[in-house]
C-alpha cells in the first residue's frame, strides 16, 4: 500500500535528498538579477548553442546539482574516465562550453553567455580554458566513433576548445518553450510536498506515450503514492516527434486516463544526446533533484539505432551503489498487445509467440495515420492518435491515391482535419533583429501545419555560394530564396523566409509573382535599433562595423530599404518573442490563413498591435 503522511501533506524535508546532499541553483534575483543584467550588457560574450543552453538551464535550476557551472578540466576528465566529478561524486555525462576559433577568451575573465537571438542568459566567471578530443569524448560517452551516430555528429561539429567556470544565470524568460510547464525541482518537490507523496515514480520520455507505456506507468503507480510524466523538451533528431505535438498529446491523455490527484505533467528541459546507459544514469540522478524516487528505466533507454545493447541502460545501475544513486531504478520490460491473451503483456508474462503480439514501428504509425487509416486502440488511445495524425497530414499530407489502412476503427474524427493550403511568411529585418528566432518560434506554435524555413544563410550556403554583397548578387539571392518559397506555398506549405532582403523592389517583386500564383504573402518587418543589435551582437560584426573594420554593412554603410507598410511590424528591441509571435499569429488569423484553434491563445492586451 503506497503510503501517506498522517496530515495528508509531507514535509518537503522528507523527500529525497538531491545529488550531492544539497539543492545548488544558479538564479539570481530581484536587484541582484538587474545589478547581473547591467553588467552582463557590458561584457564580452560566449555564445551558446542550442543544447548547452538546455544545460545552462538544467544547472540554472538546480536540475544538475551539484553543478554550479560548465566543467572545468579535471572534472570533464573524470567524468570521461570514471562517471565522477573530480571530489568523487557521481556524474555521468560533461557539461561543456565550447568556445569558437578566433573568439578570444581567458582564465580569470567574465564573460556573457547569449544565445543566438543575442538574449543574455547570465554570466559565467571563467576558471579553465581547455582542449578536448572530439573522438575521445564519443568513445567514453556513446561508446563509438561512428559519425551517423547523433551524439558523435554533434560533437564533431562543435569547436574543440572548452571554457569551465561557475556561471550566475538571470531570470528565465517566461516565453521561452514549455515556460508553464518547466517547474523547476524547488516547484516540483513544493507540489509533491503538497500533495503528500513519498514515493513517486518518473517517467522519462521522449516519444509520445502509446498503450504499452501508458501500461508501465500505471504499473508503477501501483506501488508508489504518485506519478511524476517528465517528457524531455530540449532539442532531439530531427525525426523525432517534435515536442510541442507530444506536449499535447500526453495533455489528452492524462486528462482522460489518469487520476488527476495521482498524476503530474511537468517539462524536463534537457537535450538529448542518445547517450545510453551514461544518459540513463544521468536521467535518474536529475530526477533525484526534482525529488522522484523510483524512475521507470526501460530497454535501451537513451538508445539510438544498434549502438546499445538492449538492457544496457538498466545494467549499468548495478555497478553503483543504490544509496549513492538515490533513486530506484524500475526495470520494467517492454510490453506489448497479446491477441491471445487479449490483454497487455510482456515476454515474461505472456506465453505466445510474436505473431500474436500488436507491434508497430514508428514509421509505420506515421505511414497509418498520414494515409487516413486508424490505429488499434489496444495499440493507442484514439485521442493520442488525432494528435499525431494531425501532424503527420500536415507534414506529408496524404497522396490522393494513398489507401487507408484500417485495423481497428477509432471514433470518428472531427470534419476540419489541419488546413492543407500554403502561403509565404516573408521576414526581412536587419542582422540580428529576430528573424530565423521568430521563424523558429512560429514553426514550435503550428506544429501541425507543414512549415519549412528558408533562412538566408543557409540558401547562400547551399544555393548561392559564389554570390557576393553587390545588389545584383543580394537580389539574385533573394530572388532564390522566392523561387523557392513560391514552390513551396503552392504546394501547401507555409513557407517562412528568412533573409535581411534589403531592397524594397525584389521584395516587391517576390510578393507579385507569388499573388499571380495564387499564393498569399504576408511581409513581417523585424525591427531594432542599430544600438540594440549592435549590444546584443554575439559575434560583434556591428562594433567591427561600425570601427570600419567591416565594409559594405546593411543598414550601416550599405543600404536597408525597411517596408514603408508591413503586413506586420514587430520591434525586438522593444517587445519579447513571444509578444511578437503573437502578433503574427493574430495578423495571419485575420487573414484566414490559419485557423484560430491553429494558433492558441491569442492575447495583445499588453501591447497595442502594430500591423500596418
Amino acid at each position: 500500500m503506497p503510503s501517506r503522511s498522517v496530515s495528508g501533506r509531507t514535509l518537503v524535508s522528507e523527500l529525497v535528498q538531491p545529488h550531492g546532499a544539497q539543492l545548488i541553483d544558479r538564479l539570481v534575483d530581484g536587484a541582484e538579477a538587474a545589478s547581473l543584467a547591467a553588467a552582463a550588457a557590458a561584457l564580452p560574450t560566449l555564445p551558446l548553442d542550442g543544447r548547452e543552453q538546455a544545460d545552462l538551464e538544467l544547472i540554472a535550476i538546480g536540475a544538475a546539482s551539484p553543478l554550479s557551472g560548465f566543467l572545468g578540466e579535471a572534472d570533464y576528465r573524470s567524468v570521461l574516465e570514471r562517471l565522477r566529478l573530480a571530489s568523487g561524486v557521481l556524474w555521468p555525462l560533461p557539461f561543456t562550453l565550447a568556445v569558437a576559433d578566433g573568439v578570444s577568451v581567458a582564465k580569470g575573465a567574465e564573460y556573457a553567455l547569449r544565445d543566438d537571438s543575442g538574449r543574455i542568459w547570465g554570466t559565467i566567471a571563467v576558471s579553465d580554458v581547455y582542449q578536448r578530443d572530439p573522438l575521445e569524448e564519443a568513445r567514453a560517452v556513446h561508446g563509438t566513433e561512428d559519425p551517423t551516430h547523433p551524439g558523435v555528429a554533434y560533437l564533431l561539429g562543435r569547436p574543440k576548445r572548452l571554457a569551465g567556470g561557475p556561471v550566475r544565470v538571470l531570470p528565465l524568460s517566461p516565453d521561452r518553450p514549455f515556460a508553464a510547464l518547466k517547474l523547476t525541482p524547488r516547484q516540483l518537490r513544493a507540489r509533491i510536498a503538497e500533495l503528500g507523496w513519498r514515493r513517486i515514480a518518473g517517467f522519462q520520455t521522449r516519444n509520445p506515450i502509446h498503450r504499452a507505456h501508458e501500461h508501465l506507468t500505471k504499473v508503477a503507480l501501483e506501488v508508489t503514492d504518485g506519478l511524476v510524466v517528465h517528457p524531455l523538451v530540449g532539442e532531439t533528431k530531427q525525426d523525432d516527434v517534435p515536442a510541442a505535438v507530444r506536449v499535447r498529446a500526453y495533455e489528452v491523455l492524462l486528462d482522460k486516463y489518469y487520476p488527476r490527484d495521482r498524476t503530474l505533467l511537468s517539462a524536463f528541459p534537457a537535450a538529448m544526446r542518445y547517450a545510453g546507459p551514461r544518459e540513463a544514469l544521468f536521467h535518474v540522478i536529475a530526477r533525484k533533484n526534482y525529488g522522484i524516487t523510483h524512475l521507470i528505466v526501460g530497454r535501451d533507454h537513451a538508445g539510438v539505432g544498434s549502438y546499445y545493447g538492449p538492457y544496457d541502460a538498466q545494467q549499468i545501475f548495478d555497478r553503483f551503489d543504490a544509496q549513492e544513486v538515490g533513486v530506484t531504478p524500475l526495470r520494467l520490460e517492454p510490453t506489448f498487445y497479446c491477441r491471445a491473451c487479449a490483454a497487455l503483456a510482456s515476454a515474461r508474462t505472456c506465453p505466445h509467440g510474436s505473431e500474436s503480439w500488436l507491434e508497430f514501428s514508428g514509421s509505420k504509425v506515421r505511414e497509418i495515420l498520414r494515409s487516413g487509416g486508424d490505429l488499434p486502440q489496444e495499440f493507442t488511445r484514439p485521442e493520442v492518435a488525432e494528435v499525431l495524425r494531425a501532424h503527420y497530414q500536415a507534414v506529408a499530407p496524404p497522396s490522393p491515391a494513398a489507401p487507408a489502412a484500417p485495423a481497428v476503427k477509432t471514433p470518428a474524427r472531427a470534419a476540419a482535419g489541419p488546413r492543407s493550403d500554403g502561403f509565404i511568411l516573408w521576414f526581412t529585418g536587419l542582422s540580428g533583429a529576430g528573424k530565423s528566432t521568430l521563424a523558429q518560434a512560429l514553426r514550435e506554435r503550428l506544429a501541425t501545419r507543414r512549415i519549412e524555413i528558408l533562412d538566408g544563410d543557409e540558401i547562400r550556403t547551399y544555393l548561392s555560394k559564389g554570390l557576393g554583397f553587390s545588389r545584383e548578387d543580394r537580389d539574385t539571392n533573394v530572388r532564390r530564396i522566392g523561387f523557392v518559397a513560391r514552390l513551396l506555398g503552392r504546394n501547401g506549405v507555409i513557407a517562412i523566409g528568412a533573409a535581411i532582403s534589403p531592397y524594397a523592389a525584389i521584395r516587391q517583386e517576390i510578393r507579385e509573382l507569388a499573388e499571380r500564383d495564387g499564393t498569399p504573402f504576408v511581409e513581417v518587418h523585424a525591427h531594432a535599433e542599430i544600438q540594440a543589435l549592435a549590444d546584443r551582437d554575439v559575434k560583434g560584426l556591428y562594433r567591427k562595423a561600425l570601427a570600419g573594420e567591416i565594409r559594405n554593412f546593411t543598414g550601416l554603410d550599405d543600404p536597408y530599404e525597411a517596408p514603408a507598410r508591413p503586413d506586420v511590424l514587430v520591434r525586438s528591441d522593444l517587445e519579447t518573442p513571444h509578444v511578437s509571435v503573437q502578433r503574427i499569429l493574430v495578423a495571419l488569423v485575420e487573414r484566414g490563413l490559419i485557423r484560430p484553434e491553429e494558433a492558441g491563445e491569442l492575447s495583445l492586451a499588453a501591447a497595442p498591435p502594430t500591423v500596418a
